[in-house]
């Protein structure tokens, strides 16, 4: 363990005698650079305490007496040595006192020196004794000193005394130390405000003691009385003064003080709004942006008069005249106090201000300098983001039109950089940086809340082939991917746009101008949009009561399967590992999960480290599990799309196959990859370090096993042609109202169970997200999503078969203890209606009315953690389309007062038809990037 300075500080003292009394030329200097490093460590350091003693074997009290024998051999290298010495030593203080401790008063404490009245004495005599040079030097050192020389009635005459001095030199130095010690004594600093105001306000004083004086303000703020006191002098001298530099440094000093003292501020920010003005010179402007980028370093961002603030900025970034550093200051503090203030401003203004601010970044662009372009463009990324972020700009209508303008901007803009005439073979990293930074404003937008389409984004992919460099293509890529997912409709010219944006991503593919891994990310953009086009489908399929006219083909995932396969094997065949793993990673992440399992099984056996091995492992059996899905979500061809247009009562959907068993195993399969996948984990011996992937994992596997359970509900009352069911127990005609309680008794309590288990693991998924605060949209999204599957599935099973008039019992309680009395599909209905969003109401009517159908619904709707689905995404919107769905048949079914066959086709279809589709969208989803994110 390496020493402490106190430890060291026995050495230290030796070596610095030695070599102060060294004859060698130099080594004095040298010695006292060496000390002074050492002693600001030491002053950096905090007290040693009883233990680190015993540790270095230190008795207490040892460290004070060496620090006392290195200040005492300073002070007379101070009154001993030539002038050089003099002067290494004074600045070995100064630069101790401005890396102070901000905290407290360090190794120059009177805890620490108490032989501090030598060192005084030692530095008065070279005062008393020396030229005007050595006193001024002596002066400084008194206000290095301040912590022990302000309670010392000579130091503070003969600074008081300095001021008076004939000597510019001396007076300049007891300014510098008189300020020191106003810091600290409040009774001195009001005497030296005094005598302060006289100096700088005689007119036969030179410029430099003037400027002196000016800079000695800002310490007179030690009492609020005297910063008051000093803070009204100073604004009268400002006021008076027709000379910018005093004027300037004056502005300086009052800001300084009012930085100490929260009343002053207000007075203080008006103040520098007024120089802030265009009749102001260039010199005070710039002087009143330093202030206010210094009041925004210490966190003062809640201006009074921020309007005024705002459009005098707005003044300075529109005047041609004013010098380029200067705009780029009042572009940096307008960023600060926007984005502290923009959540607050009314949203009636923002429209607005959100066009001059795109004149000023359009401006800023033209500028030759590639870091203010860069700035002007992460500034405007910000606001957008902070504005497009409030709900009131979303639901009145501006979000859209704002969101619209910025992306049309900056997407003119990066076709302006990406010109056919840039050489694609000289690779020009500025473009590269600010394409990047422009892009950044499509990411920290939230599409979805804005009610965008994918037209401009499309538009920029068409131009794709301009783009300089192959980093860029994967930059305009993710931006792509946030669009697609971010889809809320499928109308004919969202239609027309994917079409488009399917047909480019098709030409990158097969362009040999670009290497495996972009190949492979643009494979897996048209996985996720063939994903897409299939469930958007299959939803429109449910919620509509005719048949389409033709149905998805499955092809094409199964040729971008085998094309994404073959990019994988060429990276791996290059030994490409990092750039497999990561497209591995974006597989995954996008639903293309054959593709993921593959590139994780052939880097298993690649990795040598042990923990290395065992995230790879886990990874396979995650990928294989979630492949397995994907064949129960898109079974064979047999499977087909029915509609019974005499039947009201069979609903639009996937035909029972009877078929359960198969897919039953498949599911069950998956079931045991993802425990094997989450064991791997937990035996690596690190397994802390997965904490979420092991939850996520289990929870995963649970939901599965619980759908695998409602199958064998299905399979129980499923019937063959002859009226046989497979399980060979219910015959469904063969129920007679007055036998439905003793037939359906089982069937129903089974129901109960499965359901609140679902809605258990729904619970639990939501603690999960509460458990990991920080998580990226995506994840989110897709932890969200399942949740929401999961409520909706319980909800289903159990009012699929409720038996009406029947549901109010005792026996169709979700306890039979005292302390639960809330009926048990009342509960359902609750956690359902929470994840609902609020547009969409006609679900949420329904389910309340459902609810009053329980006599007995009080202790319904408490407080309970419930994670609604905000985040636009079509794996969203499908679920809440099969919610629209599942609730609206199962209130027909409710409704129909003469229906005494309960389990019959429809109520079967609907569980079916639900349970189908949420698998297929929970395995199809794009799979957030929290999964590859280890603690």
């Amino acid at each position: 363990m390496e020493k402490s300075p106190a430890a060291c500080a026995m050495d230290w003292s030796i070596q610095l005698e030695k070599s102060l009394r060294s004859q060698k030329p130099g080594k004095s200097i040298e010695a006292l650079e060496e000390i002074g490093r050492r002693l600001e460590w030491w002053n950096s350091e905090s007290e040693l305490r009883f233990a680190e003693y015993c540790m270095f074997r230190l008795i207490p009290g040892e460290d004070k007496l060496f620090l006392n024998a290195i200040f005492l051999r300073l002070a007379d290298a101070f009154r001993l040595g030539n002038k050089q010495i003099k002067n290494g030593v004074v600045k070995l203080f100064l630069r101790m006192k401005k890396r102070k401790k901000r905290n407290g008063e360090g190794i120059l404490s009177k805890g620490k020196l108490e032989n501090y009245l030598e060192l005084l004495i030692r530095v008065k005599e070279v005062f008393d004794k020396g030229d005007a040079e050595e006193r001024a030097l002596a002066l400084l050192l008194f206000g290095c000193w301040a912590y022990f020389s302000k309670d010392c009635a000579d130091i503070r005459y003969i600074i008081l005394s300095s001021l008076v001095s004939g000597d510019v030199l001396e007076v300049k130095a007891a300014l510098f130390a008189a300020g020191c010690l106003s810091e600290l004594s409040d009774d001195f600093a009001n005497v030296f405000l005094e005598i302060l105001t006289v100096i700088v306000s005689s007119p036969e004083i030179s410029r430099d003691l003037k400027l002196a004086g000016g800079r000695a303000f800002s310490k007179l703020w030690c009492s609020f009385l005297l910063a008051e006191k000093a803070y009204k002098t100073g604004l009268k001298l400002l006021m008076d003064s027709s000379e910018d530099g005093f004027s300037a440094l004056m502005l300086t000093s009052l800001s300084k003080i009012a930085s100490r003292w929260m009343l002053l501020l207000p007075t203080q920010i008006e103040l520098l709004a007024v120089f802030l003005s265009e009749e102001r010179s260039l010199h005070m402007q710039a002087t009143s942006l330093r202030c206010h980028r210094f009041f925004l370093a210490r966190g003062v961002c809640d201006f009074p008069s921020t309007t005024d603030t705002v459009n005098k900025l707005f003044g300075i970034l529109h005047r041609s005249e004013s010098q380029p550093p200067v705009q780029l200051e009042a572009l940096r503090i307008l960023h600060k106090i926007l984005l502290f203030n923009l959540s607050i401003i009314h949203c009636a203004e923002i429209p607005d201000l959100f066009l001059k601010l795109l004149v000023v970044v359009k401006s800023m662009l033209q500028s030759n300098i590639v870091s203010t372009r860069v700035l002007a463009i992460r500034v405007l990324a910000d606001l957008s983001g902070k504005v497009l972020g409030r709900e009131d700009i979303v639901s009145g209508g501006n979000g859209p039109a704002l969101a619209s303008q910025v992306i049309s901007f900056v997407l003119d803009q990066i076709l302006l950089l990406v010109t056919p005439e840039v050489d694609i073979h000289q690779p020009d990293f500025s473009v590269e940086l600010e394409v990047k930074s422009l892009l950044m404003i499509d990411k920290v937008m939230d599409t979805g809340k804005t009610g965008l389409s994918n037209h401009e984004a499309t538009e920029f992919g068409s131009h794709g082939k301009l783009v300089v460099e192959s980093k860029l293509m994967l930059c305009v890529l993710k931006i792509v991917v946030v669009c697609l997912q971010n889809l809320e409709q499928t109308d004919a010219e969202t239609s027309q746009v994917l079409d488009e944006l399917k047909h480019r991503a098709e030409n990158v593919c097969q362009c040999h101008s670009f290497n495996s891994y972009i190949s492979m990310s643009y494979c897996l953009l048209l996985h996720l949009h063939s994903a897409f086009i299939c469930m958007w489908r299959t939803a429109e399929e449910l919620m509509s009561h005719h048949r389409n006219s033709s149905l998805f083909s499955l092809d094409s995932i199964l040729q971008l399967d085998i094309f994404g396969l073959d990019c994988a094997k060429k990276m791996l065949g290059r030994n490409s590992y990092w750039c497999s793993y990561k497209a591995g990673r974006n597989a995954a992440c996008q639903g293309a999960w054959s593709t993921a399992a593959f590139i994780f099984e052939q880097l298993k056996g690649v990795v040598h480290s042990a923990s290395c091995s065992c995230w790879l492992k886990s990874l396979v059996q995650f990928s294989t599990a979630e492949k397995n899905i994907q064949l129960f979500a898109f079974p064979e061809q047999g499977t087909s799309i029915a509609h019974s247009e005499g039947n009201s009562d069979v609903t639009v959907g996937i035909v029972l196959t009877g078929n359960y068993y198969n897919y039953m195993e498949i599911l069950l399969r998956a079931c045991d990859a993802l425990r094997s996948a989450e064991e791997i984990l937990a035996a690596s011996g690190i397994g802390h370090m997965f904490s979420f992937q092991r939850w996520f994992l289990a929870l995963r596997a649970k939901a599965l096993e619980t759908v695998v359970d409602v199958m064998k509900l299905l399979d129980t009352i499923s019937f063959t042609q002859d009226g046989t069911g497979s399980g060979g127990q219910l015959d469904r005609r063969i129920l007679l109202p007055g036998a439905i309680s003793q037939t359906l008794g089982p069937l129903i309590h089974s129901s109960m169970e499965v359901s609140c288990r679902m809605t258990k693991l729904a619970r639990e998924l939501d603690f999960l997200l509460a458990s990991f605060m920080g998580m990226d949209r995506q994840s989110v999204t897709s932890v969200s999503a399942l949740a929401l599957s999961c409520s909706l599935v319980a909800f289903t099973t159990g009012f699929a078969f409720l038996v009406p008039n029947l549901h109010s019992s005792e026996n169709y309680r979700i306890s039979k203890s005292h302390n639960s009395v809330e009926p048990f599909h009342a509960l359902l209905i609750e956690d359902l209606v929470g994840r609902l969003r609020h547009k969409d109401r006609e679900t949420r009517k329904n389910l309340l009315f459902l609810l009053k159908s329980f006599g007995n619904n009080k202790g319904c709707f408490l407080p309970r953690f419930q994670n609604r689905v905000s985040y636009a995404s079509y794996e969203a919107v499908v679920l809440h389309k099969l919610c629209e769905y599942s609730v609206g048949e199962i209130f027909r079914l409710q409704n129909d007062a003469n229906r005494v066959q309960l389990c019959d086709d429809a109520a079967s279809q609907i569980l079916y038809n639900v349970l189908y589709t949420s698998v297929a969208v929970d395995s199809d989803s794009p799979f957030g990037p929290q999964f590859f994110r280890v603690r």
